[in-house]
């Protein structure tokens, strides 16, 4: 049996969304058919890089999980040298001119560097048919990638367009890259935007399309559910939800499920439910009024699309070409740039009649079942790797 290996900075099984579910799912599709070992760290929290899980091998669910320590937290140096990045952004209308080393710098002071990953490498990755890195942004990948003595190795970017995507070091090892595995069409226009590649092939992940009984709720609402941070766009919805209840009041709430990193201050209209069960959490979705994705940062949105099988309308953030394209392919949803617009989409979605809302509910589960069926993930997954492996 062919060994491969997966690398991801955090491997737990409490990280249910964004690369850690990503590298899960990958590795769980491929276990029946390889000895599949997840190379991570010992941190569970991507703000710290904190040492909180056991160093070793853990084996679940016919993976062996492979976590080695990470060398330092991360620090205050890195918020520093983020907002110059940021301020650098701003000044130079988009680009990052910084030298070489600057970018590098940024790279590992973010974190998490962990030498222990990089030397299992070094030393073992010959002993891998494949090894498949995510995402693009950390040490992990930077530094994992070129301990490997080899060509089979492929790169999952889950790129969005934030200023280190502009780093001229990324884009030099986009191209080295043997394969590329893209989430969506609109990611892979950005890594040609911005890396000038044209390569690779979309694979993406897989959801859950079985229909579900809808919650009950006493109120009807909107729903959200993933990591709440400003990042996500979490305090721009959650601002503007309240202006639209001040605007014209309703019984309509807004409801958050996930890892609160906002400090959500709950109102009359906004609860926050915490982390809820993937049953619980479908079950909100089929019974939601309306999915919300605020972000503008995302390379595929496994829960818009989980919210799409539901039937339920989605309404996301134009700014997300990603997201925006998963309304356009699918003829299903509302796209908004700014308050304003989210504020139209809302009402939008309230005065849906129960054909136009049966239809967007066909539209948007034809668009989820005929591009992200288990059988069609893993059969291009497994074309990924063997042609890896061939190299």
């Amino acid at each position: 049996m062919k060994r491969i290996a997966i690398v991801v900075p955090r491997c737990h099984e409490s990280l249910t969304g964004g690369a850690e579910a990503h590298a899960w799912q990958y590795a769980t599709l491929l276990a029946g058919d390889y000895a599949v070992d997840v190379l991570t760290t010992t941190a569970s929290d991507y703000v710290s890089w904190a040492n909180d899980l056991r160093e070793g091998v853990e084996r679940r669910d016919g993976v062996a999980i492979r976590r080695f320590r990470v060398a330092r937290e991360r620090g205050l140096y890195f918020h520093d040298l983020h907002r110059r990045l940021l301020a650098h952004v701003e000044a130079n209308g988009g680009r990052v001119d910084w030298p070489e080393a600057l970018q590098e710098e940024f790279v590992r002071a973010q974190g998490p560097v962990c030498p222990g990953l990089i030397e299992h490498l070094d030393r073992h990755g010959d002993d891998y048919a494949a090894v498949i890195f995510l995402t693009y942004l950390y040490p992990t990948t930077y530094d994992g990638t070129r301990a490997l003595r080899h060509r089979r190795w492929g790169l999952v970017p889950t790129l969005h367009d934030e200023p280190p995507a502009y780093f001229g070091v990324y884009a030099q090892m986009a191209r080295r890259v043997p394969r590329i595995l893209w989430n969506t069409a609109a990611e892979r226009r950005l890594g040609r935007r911005l890396w000038g590649i044209d390569a690779g092939n979309l694979v993406a992940m897989t959801v859950a399309t079985d229909a579900v009984a809808p919650a009950r709720e006493s109120t009807p609402y909107l729903l959200y559910c993933g990591r709440i941070d400003t990042h996500k766009g979490c305090a721009m919805l959650i601002e503007a939800f309240e202006n639209y209840q001040r605007a014209q009041p309703s019984n309509l709430r807004l409801l958050l499920t996930g890892a609160d990193k906002l400090g959500v201050r709950e109102s009359e209209h906004v609860r926050y439910l915490g982390f809820v069960s993937e049953e619980r959490k479908l079950a909100l979705m089929a019974g939601a009024l309306v999915f919300v994705h605020p972000s503008p940062y995302e390379s595929l949105s496994i829960v818009a699309l989980e919210a799409m099988a539901q039937g339920t309308p989605i309404v996301v953030n134009g700014e997300c070409e990603i997201l925006a394209d998963h309304v356009a392919a699918s003829g299903s949803g509302f796209v908004f740039r700014g308050e304003a617009e989210l504020h139209a989409a809302i009402d939008a979605v309230r005065a849906l009649d129960t054909a136009a809302r049966e239809d967007q509910a066909r539209a948007a589960r034809a668009y989820v079942t005929g591009n992200y069926s288990r059988e069609q993930v893993r059969a291009r997954l497994i074309a990924e790797i063997e042609a890896l492996a061939a190299n």
